[in-house]
């Protein structure tokens, strides 16, 4: 009689498992451009600030525009995966843009390509960290 909640219970486990696993894989994928664009990797407690100008939290793993003393700087808050902030100017910021425009185009193109009643396997690329999440400015 128990079987059957014990199996409602590991379908569960595996079912949140698959989601955090996932979760850890687009947070590789955000690190991974912004390392990519020159951001640098730092601390968590070496961040600008913990809030935004009006007072409020920063968002957990949402690029966010700094500004202090007149200078911009851009944040990468993840207090989850790496315990850490990805820090950049206009310069890698600019290079994040061109690198996830690329991304998109590279996407593009290899679906375009991609023949699946012609038996061809797509390139490893196409289900690749082509757009990762986060990375609008907020």
């Amino acid at each position: 009689m128990w079987k059957p909640q014990a199996a409602v219970v590991v379908a569960a486990i595996v079912a949140l498992s698959g989601c955090a696993a996932l979760q850890g894989q687009e947070a590789s994928d955000s690190e991974n451009i912004l390392t990519q664009a020159g951001f640098t990797k730092e601390p968590y407690s070496a961040a600008q600030g913990a809030t935004r100008t009006g007072g409020g939290p920063l968002p957990a793993r949402q690029l966010t525009k700094v500004s202090q003393n007149g200078n911009t700087e851009y944040e990468f808050y993840d207090p989850k995966f790496c315990q850490c902030v990805y820090v950049g100017g206009a310069s890698e910021y600019s290079k994040l843009q061109e690198l996830r425009k690329d991304r998109a185009a590279d996407h593009t193109w290899y679906l375009s390509h991609w023949n699946s009643a012609g038996g061809n396997s797509p390139d490893p690329s196409t289900w690749g960290p082509w757009e990762p999440e986060g990375l609008d400015v907020k």
